[in-house]
């Protein structure tokens, strides 16, 4: 009897070799449990491309196709293990091009289907063994390369339950179609006889119950976004009673109830920066009192109540008599990033005032629905803040900020702001880690605005002779916030057609199809983790860099060294001293939050 393949076991053949290729580096360091989450997504992606091809093949029925299709196969996983054979731990990956790597995948896929043949029912039980070991000798032998090419050096344990964790979740998922699937076969042969319409019975339940699937799916992660939401309006211990300041939100002589600017808004207007400390880091007499101007959603009904209420929150408070306003786009759950601020509030001496409106209460990895709407209201503020600057007739520079999902929608918003004006609406900016799909971004750096990596690629282009920019991009190279793209899953990216160029970027990452998403998307998870007081200029956390961009961008050149110095040393003291308030917990319950922590 002629063995014929199974899609089944081709699809479980090649969803191994795709988890094992996920044991490679890439842009972040990962825990076992990550990587188990990514060797799920990986075994999926190869399960999907080598079952899916057998059942097409089998449709169509060409005459010969398994037997061709098995000697090319078998051709591939030939080539594949002499590959494997001859790396050495000490050989850097050759740069592949989209091609190699989509070859690669193919083989892979090509090799599962011709070992599902010789394994499957009805080949010779010698036959089906020796493919078995021949797989298992195989998948080892490319876990063991992925691994030498990591500077983590991952232990047998780590690779363990990396494995048990993948397992699990394709199991589950596995148990829940394979039952939705079998209920629905139940059904339809219990309805009929006829197999064609047990075929169109069987199929429409199977859709009813998958539909139902997802929708459950959605509304659960729906009362998921709607308990983070509802964290993020909850009162903390240390930020319960509202600052003393007339020059911030919130206080006795603000028009915006304290109560409502959500935890990421208490938080930031209580932390401003009093007169005595300016004076104690600068060592001169403060030119003004800060001033700091949140507006929550629950501060009025619209969107526009929002804008005017900052508006006239910053008259009250006398932000239009300060030299520079910061107007700051927040990332996704309201948050500004006090050290941007407190710095620019130092090197000011005061003289500066800071206004955000909140547009979202979640993560930015889930507010990505929000994006259109942020940049609208920030569109708005900032014709708001330039009509009110024009008519104080006085030179007040308008500033913007923003960092991570702030920072696409700040610069969305800057261009919609700005309208067919050739010059934009701010006379300064910041933007610190964008993310993927800016088209101001897109537009300025074709245009030879320069993307900085550190301050000493400052340095270098200022000991070229060459000016400062209008405005300045601060994106990591290693940052997978600013690289991830869900088109990496079939796309080559431009930062890995030649790995390891760029400062902290691992030298033995390279693409491979599918894989490359799962990496990348666990990587833009774990990107912005933090230890408090410990700044790194690394992924996604930019403290580091922040102090110096902030006197770059906004042109506080008089800022001395010895200054800059103590700034700096305030900026890790004062993370400390928060993260220790945030650590007594919320008024309803006083549970600390586990460190470390994530900033937005």
């Amino acid at each position: 009897m002629r063995a014929r393949p199974s899609s089944l076991l081709a699809g479980i053949v090649a969803g191994i070799r795709f988890a094992a290729k996920s044991l490679e580096p890439s842009l972040m360091p990962r825990s076992a449990i990550d990587q188990g989450l990514i060797m799920g997504g990986s075994f999926l992606t190869g399960f999907l491309a080598a079952s899916g091809l057998g059942k097409i093949i089998g449709l169509l029925g060409i005459p010969g196709s398994s037997s061709a299709v098995r000697a090319v196969g078998m051709a591939a996983a030939a080539g594949r293990s002499a590959q494997l054979l001859g790396t050495d731990d000490s050989d850097e990956v050759p740069v592949a091009d989209e091609g190699e790597a989509w070859a690669e995948a193919g083989s892979e896929v090509l090799s599962a289907m011709a070992l599902s043949g010789v394994g499957a029912k009805g080949s010779p039980p010698i036959a089906s063994g020796l493919t078995l070991a021949g797989v298992g000798v195989s998948t080892a032998l490319e876990a063991k390369v992925a691994l030498d090419r990591r500077p983590d050096d991952p232990d047998p344990k780590y690779v363990a339950t990396a494995s048990a964790v993948g397992l699990g979740l394709n199991l589950v998922l596995g148990a829940v179609i394979a039952g939705i699937f079998y209920a629905a076969r139940t059904i339809a042969r219990k309805a009929t006889s006829k197999a064609p319409l047990r075929f169109l019975i069987g199929t429409g339940v199977s859709i009813v119950m998958l539909n139902g699937l997802v929708n459950g799916l959605a509304v659960a992660f729906r009362r998921v976004l709607g308990r983070i939401a509802a964290g993020n309006r909850q009162t903390e211990v240390s930020y319960a009673e509202r600052p003393e300041s007339n020059a911030v939100s919130g206080s006795q002589y603000s028009i915006a109830s304290y109560e409502t600017l959500g935890l990421q808004g208490r938080r930031l207007v209580s932390e401003y920066t009093p007169e005595a400390d300016i004076e104690q880091i600068m060592g001169e007499s403060p030119r003004s009192e800060p001033v700091r101007v949140y507006i929550g959603l629950g501060t009025a009904d619209s969107e526009d109540d929002r804008v005017e209420m900052a508006i006239q929150e910053l008259r009250r408070a006398g932000g239009f008599e300060r030299s520079t306003i910061i107007a700051a786009s927040p990332a996704g759950t309201g948050y500004v990033n006090y050290i941007a601020i407190e710095a620019a509030e130092l090197m000011s001496r005061g003289d500066v005032a800071t206004v955000a409106v909140q547009y979202g209460e979640v993560p930015s990895m889930l507010s990505i629905t929000k994006v259109g709407e942020a940049a609208r209201v920030y569109a708005k503020l900032l014709r708001r803040l330039r009509d009110e600057i024009d008519a104080t007739g006085r030179e007040i520079r308008l500033a913007a900020y923003g960092e991570s999902l702030g920072a696409i929608t700040c610069q969305m918003g800057v261009l919609e702001a700005s309208g067919s004006s050739d010059a934009p609406i701010v006379d300064l900016a910041l933007w610190v880690g964008t993310p993927q799909g800016s088209k101001l971004f897109s537009d300025l750096t074709a245009d030879g605005v320069p993307v900085f990596d550190h301050f000493d690629d400052l340095v270098e282009r200022r000991s070229e002779g060459l000016d400062d920019p209008d405005v300045f991009f601060l994106n990591h190279d290693n940052d997978p916030v600013t690289k991830f793209n869900p088109k990496i899953a079939i796309e080559m990216p431009d930062w890995l057609v030649s790995p390891g160029e760029g400062r902290n970027m691992e030298p033995n990452q390279r693409w491979l199809p599918g894989v490359t998403f799962w990496q990348t998307l666990i990587d833009t998870k774990n990107a912005a983790t933090v230890v408090p007081g410990e700044f790194k200029s690394t992924g996604h956390d930019y403290r580091a860099d922040l102090a110096e961009f902030v006197r770059a961008a906004y042109g506080f050149d008089d800022v001395s060294s010895d200054q800059m110095e103590r700034i700096e040393a305030r900026l890790r003291t004062s993370e400390v001293v928060r993260a220790d308030r945030i650590a007594e917990g919320r008024v309803e319950t006083t549970e600390s939050p586990s460190e470390p922590v994530q900033t937005a």
